[in-house]
């Protein structure tokens, strides 16, 4: 079994980098195997971490921001797609659908809130 901690300090508002540094020490400790900080993207804060903690570090793929060669180049193990791959199918068949009636373009990939707004109960 692998033991992957995550630490949502720089995806639920305003990043702390030195919180994430204490918590990530403290799941070290704890024994976890690896690391997960979703969010996290700038060099320097993924370098700090990376020295801060001996373990594999796993980040969350932002398009645009998180290219993996950049974060392979810095030394991060792992790259998750989170919800990516399925709001790109959900694009995809949308665009069908669209396609099929003749009713419109296809749209570009919904952003995680706008898939959280289609799913909540009204």
């Amino acid at each position: 079994m692998f033991l992957n901690a995550r630490t949502d300090t720089f995806w639920l508002g305003a990043p702390d980098l030195d919180e994430t540094l204490r918590r990530a020490r403290a799941y070290a400790e704890a024994g976890a195997d690896g690391i997960f900080v979703p969010g996290i993207a700038a060099d320097a804060d993924i370098r700090a971490l990376l020295e801060a903690v001996d373990l594999p570090l796993n980040v969350l793929h932002l398009p645009g921001t998180t290219g993996y060669p950049r974060l392979a180049r810095l030394g991060v193990h792992r790259v998750s797609t989170g919800s990516l791959l399925f709001r790109t199918a959900l694009r995809a068949t949308v665009a069908a659908a669209l396609d099929v009636t003749g009713e419109g373009d296809a749209p570009s990939v919904p952003s995680y809130a706008d898939v959280q707004r289609l799913v909540s109960d009204r």
